[in-house]
């Protein structure tokens, strides 16, 4: 069993995180093994939304997860193993936003080109068929670098699924506690969602966190994300005379249904609160002036040791990439905790890996970042134990697969290319 809880702590700056317990995957104190004798190619693949309604961070994703692969074999170039041990990206699938596309994805990735590790997806709504079709019957661990529904914590997985996401839990009270401070106790919100995972999750953990604090709730409605047509949905979501709006969904739905709701002539962008996957310029200023003021909740890279590093090295070593969101850093975490725990379990079978993810990415042992993954190789080889600092988050995964803090910001989209961060709060393991 994985199991391990969160405490809230609301700051308006970003903290460091704070130690996780290192246990292994029975709960056990682990500590790193000489490896000395190692020989093994750690065969990554992800799947990941090359389109669909996630697409807009789909591809950059994969090039995270290729960057990430790169180092590592640089730095096993430097440490002199090449030769011996190696890590390969087998294939980068289009899991589409959906679950059948990414249940066909990960199969061929198990099937034909024999993944140990599969970094997908990022919707939790094909995260979850993904994990219970594939690879928790198949032994293959995966990782999501998004996925945050709350219901992943406690899938049966017997330790094969791992987000570096944190979950909905906690950013259903951040969502709440800004409506709050935005409106005022008492205050009557409309909420809308996606019907998936994510959407009807996160709805509902909303839904009574901002009663619990003195909210009430008009309307509360949610819709299929691939019907053709959203008047009739979006006329009720604008219905009574609510102070303002609550909208959980994904850049492709939002942007067929934006129109509708700018026509009915009495939505307010300025008044409306949405999640992480609408914090994308690219996303908004297509849409222009009429949500300019759109406020939102996500998921914030600044809680991650290596965050600023990693964005800085993104914008002058990566290409060809779309903007840079700050969410490629939980792929390069994903990637990089699977080869530590690779070479820890000095294998790259699957049950070596599950069992030392928890111990590479927490403490105790020798703080590393992606940049220093030859050092983090030389210590494992030498029988010392590592604590990998990623780049979204610290890690410090707890035993049931999620990473043990978070920082989430409230954000507001204040002009074209423009977002602005108005807070930060901080969520210690």
């Amino acid at each position: 069993m994985r199991k391990r809880g969160f405490v809230a702590l609301a700051v308006v700056v970003v903290a460091t995180a704070a130690a996780a317990a290192t246990v292994g995957s029975a709960g056990t104190a682990r500590t790193a093994q000489p490896a000395k004798s190692c020989a093994f190619n750690l065969r990554i693949g992800d799947v990941l939304p090359f389109t669909g309604g996630l697409a807009a961070y789909g591809a950059n994703l994969d090039q995270a997860v290729k960057v990430a692969v790169g180092l590592d074999n640089a730095a096993l170039k430097q440490a002199g193993l090449s030769n011996k041990i190696k890590v390969t990206l087998v294939g980068s699938e289009d899991g589409q936003t959906q679950a059948s596309a990414s249940v066909e994805a990960a199969t061929k990735l198990v099937k034909v080109n024999h993944a140990n590790v599969i970094i997908g997806e990022m919707a939790s709504s094909a995260t979850i068929p993904m994990a219970q079709s594939v690879t928790i019957p198949n032994h293959i661990v995966q990782i999501s670098p998004t996925s945050s529904a709350p219901q992943i914590t406690d899938i049966a997985d017997n330790g094969y699924l791992w987000r570096t996401y944190p979950s909905d839990t906690l950013q259903g009270k951040v969502l709440a506690a800004a409506v709050i401070d935005a409106f005022g106790k008492g205050a009557t919100i409309n909420i809308g969602a996606r019907n998936d995972a994510f959407g009807v999750a996160l709805k509902q953990l909303f839904v009574t966190e901002f009663t619990k604090l003195g909210g009430k709730i008009g309307v509360n409605i949610a819709w299929n994300p691939d019907q053709a047509n959203f008047d009739s949905e979006m006329g009720q979501l604008v219905g009574g005379n609510p102070k303002g709006w609550v909208i959980i969904d994904f850049p492709e739905t939002f942007q067929k249904y934006v129109a509708s709701l700018v026509r009915t002539g009495k939505w307010d962008a300025s008044r409306t609160f949405m999640t992480e996957a609408l914090r994308d310029t690219s996303v908004l200023d297509p849409i222009g002036s009429p949500i300019i003021g759109l406020r939102g909740t996500a998921a914030s890279a600044a809680g991650g040791p290596a965050g600023a590093s990693f964005a800085a090295y993104w914008k002058k070593n990566v290409t060809g990439a779309k903007p840079y969101t700050g969410f490629e850093g939980t792929a390069v975490d994903a990637a990089d905790v699977a080869f530590l725990a690779a070479l820890q379990g000095c294998s790259a079978s699957p049950a070596k890996i599950k069992a030392n993810l928890v111990s590479v990415s927490g403490p105790p042992g020798i703080k590393v970042t992606y940049l220093q993954m030859a050092k983090a190789i030389k210590l494992i080889m030498a029988g010392k134990q590592v604590d990998y600092e990623g780049v979204f988050s610290p890690v410090d995964f707890d035993a049931k697969g999620d990473i043990g803090s978070a920082v989430f910001e409230i954000w507001r989209y204040s002009a074209p290319g423009k977002i602005d961060t108005l807070k930060t709060v901080t969520f210690r393991g």
